[in-house]
């Protein structure tokens, strides 16, 4: 169970980590947004997006951080893994391989071997 949960806390601080990182990038898209002339709505949608990512990356972290720690939080941990392995599938459908999905990509492999020995660990009660 420790090592599960050693995982899982490794998976959380990188994908905490990423989505602070990527929430500092918010500048550099508004500010380029400001210099190539765009629709307004179109802007909007690209700036929320950005921001609702980052979000949801750190959101996801504490959920799988918090999860690591109950006796029965496996089950989560692999959802946190299914959403991020979604986010990576749209990442790579939308934009192609690049930094950002191979780091998605870990952190859901990270999630789900470290949300998988914690259900496998879990006592099970009937």
């Amino acid at each position: 169970m420790k090592n599960a949960r050693v995982i899982t806390l490794i998976g959380s601080m990188v994908l905490f980590a990423s989505g602070i990182l990527h929430w500092t990038g918010y500048p550099k898209v508004t500010s380029a947004l400001a210099e190539n002339p765009t629709s307004p709505m179109l802007a909007s949608v690209l700036k929320t997006c950005w921001i609702t990512f980052s979000v949801e990356m750190v959101a996801l972290a504490l959920i799988a951080f918090v999860a690591r720690s109950l006796d029965r939080g496996g089950s989560i941990v692999l959802l946190c893994a299914a959403a991020n392995a979604a986010n990576g599938f749209l990442l790579f459908h939308f934009l192609g391989a690049f930094i950002g999905v191979y780091l998605v990509a870990a952190i859901t492999l990270l999630f789900f071997v470290g949300g998988y020995l914690q259900v496998k660990a879990s006592p099970r009660t009937s």
